[in-house]
């Protein structure tokens, strides 16, 4: 097993990314969720924002394990949210689109009040 911290680094700037597959996530091929760890460190890197609060993305294609180009693009940013697309593409076949939402750092969240049933 690979250190998924190392693995899973991007490189790049402006919301252009690149990573190196790793070997060590094989199952079949890359495992998906380490592929989807890839694409929301892209998210991160793209962002001043520090926590995500959903990711959705379909697996379009197998990747080898190899470089993956990732461009990120800002749908929608806010003082305190912002909405992210992720695409992973490999030698021009693409791999992986994401939809990311990231928020500030400290927000409280939902207050829900859970009331006894009569």
């Amino acid at each position: 097993m690979g250190d998924f911290s190392v693995d899973t680094t991007v490189t790049g700037a402006d919301g252009v990314y690149r990573a190196r597959l790793s070997r060590d996530w094989e199952i079949w091929g890359p495992n998906g969720g380490y592929v989807a760890a890839v694409a929301l460190r892209a998210a991160g890197a793209a962002t001043t924002l520090t926590r995500p609060a959903t990711f959705a993305c379909h697996f379009l294609n197998v990747a080898d394990f190899d470089l993956v180009d990732l461009r990120v693009t800002t749908q929608r940013a806010a003082k305190r949210a912002a909405s992210l697309s992720v695409s992973m593409t490999q030698n021009g076949r693409q791999i992986l689109q994401a939809s990311v939402w990231v928020v500030a750092d400290g927000s409280d969240g939902f207050v829900r009040d859970t009331a006894a049933a009569p």
